[in-house]
């Protein structure tokens, strides 16, 4: 009898595991439905702020430097996806590209950890809190890197915005 109830509650766990994988490939791909206004990293969530001091909190704190190319990036598997590994270009409509798609990974964790709460249903509150937990080791990371890069790209935006403007022709009275 034991045998079948240790059987029973690896089947539950395993459900539990494959249902969190459903969740975090579905918040994989629902930001690609999503318009792309949805994105702009000037609206709250991806608003950069004063306190994280353009990024280098999460250097300071995290040592984000050390090892974010570490962790593989979803245009390392889909090669339909934009990769965000590399950064191949300070053009204007490329950084902006970057910058979407730097808000619609972040989005993604987001949610993906906001969906723990799902796991109330399946198995209660400590499975509520072992899936959070997981969510969260494994999503904050991501959403860590995308907070470190943003203001950096903005300020790329801002640079090649002043270049225009200062090659731009006086105008004449």
């Amino acid at each position: 009898m034991s045998k079948f109830l240790h059987f029973l509650k690896m089947g539950i766990v395993k459900s539990k595991f494959l249902v969190f994988i459903v969740i975090s490939v579905i918040w994989t791909l629902v930001p690609q439905k999503l318009p792309t206004s949805t994105y702009d990293y000037t609206r709250w969530l991806y608003r950069v702020r004063d306190w994280e001091n353009g990024g280098e909190i999460y250097e300071r704190l995290f040592r984000v430097k050390s090892w974010k190319s570490k962790l593989p990036d979803i245009g390392d598997f889909f090669k339909w996806r934009f990769s965000k590994r590399h950064f191949r270009s300070s053009g204007k409509s490329y950084v902006r590209t970057f910058l979407m798609e730097s808000c619609k990974a972040e989005f993604a964790h987001w949610m993906i950890i906001l969906s723990s709460p799902v796991f109330l249903l399946l198995g209660g509150p400590k499975a509520f809190f072992e899936f959070f937990l997981l969510s969260t080791v494994l999503n904050l990371p991501y959403i860590i890197i995308q907070r470190y890069n943003r203001p950096r790209m903005i300020r790329l935006l801002d640079k090649e915005a002043q270049s225009a403007y200062e090659l731009a022709p006086a105008k004449s009275a």
